[in-house]
């Protein structure tokens, strides 16, 4: 039982490092996991045969429910809002802020946040430092780019 424990454990091992890999960006935890496994596969059928093919059949079972973790893992990283004629990307959601009044959170230099109403934007003003608490108007839009214009009074 002593030496099957290292097969084992080498085998939730490299199932880790894969589930690791689908969080993490790059590839490098996800093949040293598939050679953990496939090292603890073949240790395992040298021990007994019935030791091997439970780990095949659990790294079996395993693949569906990575590939169903990975799919929702992506459509989050993604981040896109799907709609009936299709998807509206980060940029979308900045069109309708156009004209609206907000308050510098931070210095704009020119690059910055500021709120509108009860949404935190980053924002770039159109070249010219902003301090923070000064009104601010927003003139364009352009893609995930908030360009915006102090208000002087």
């Amino acid at each position: 039982m002593g030496n099957e424990l290292w097969i084992v454990a080498l085998f939730a091992l490299g199932l880790s490092l894969i589930v690791a890999e689908i969080f993490l960006v790059g590839v490098v935890l996800g093949l040293i996991g598939l050679v953990c496994m496939l090292v603890s596969i073949y240790f395992g059928f040298e021990k007994s045969a019935g030791l091997g093919v439970t780990l095949v059949a659990i790294a079996a079972a395993s693949v569906p429910v990575l590939a169903i973790v990975w799919v929702k893992v992506i459509n989050r990283v993604l981040a896109m809002k799907f709609t009936q004629t299709g998807y509206t990307g980060a940029q979308m959601q900045y069109k309708d802020l156009v004209g609206q009044e907000g308050v510098a959170l931070t210095s704009l230099r020119p690059a910055g946040m500021a709120r509108f109403g009860e949404k935190k934007v980053d924002v770039v003003s159109e070249g010219e430092v902003v301090d923070p608490d000064s009104r601010v108007r927003v003139i364009e839009v352009k893609g995930n780019r908030v360009v915006v214009r102090a208000i002087r009074s």
